[in-house]
């Protein structure tokens, strides 16, 4: 998995290339989740029924939602492509600081 300014808002797709997760913000309850997705149809919303206010928090709790599906866990590789993903999905300033921190050759 190759990290770019280019494809950091793409969802990010597991291993298996049966599951990919789908980055979200509402921007009306200023809230995050990801979309679980399993042979193109939709699995399952991490965050339905909690409320992340901030990016880092659905990664907190991720690998116990995918386990719950049958899907393993993230590799650190994967939690920071997610993370990038979900600033990336809430844009403004948050995504300009990640972007200038990426291009500044900062770890995420």
């Amino acid at each position: 998995m190759n990290f770019t300014l280019d494809t950091l808002g793409a969802p990010v797709r597991l291993d298996d290339a049966t599951a990919e997760l789908r980055p979200v913000y509402d921007p009306r309850l200023r809230t995050f989740s990801v979309q679980l997705w399993k042979d193109n149809e939709p699995h399952g919303i991490h965050g339905l029924t909690e409320t992340f206010r901030y990016a880092d928090e659905p990664l907190m709790t991720i690998d116990a939602f995918l386990a719950e599906r049958g899907v393993r866990a993230l590799t650190g590789e994967e939690a920071a492509w997610l993370y990038a993903a979900l600033v990336h999905a809430k844009g403004g300033p948050d995504w300009e600081l990640l972007v200038m921190s990426i291009a500044g050759g900062e770890q995420l």
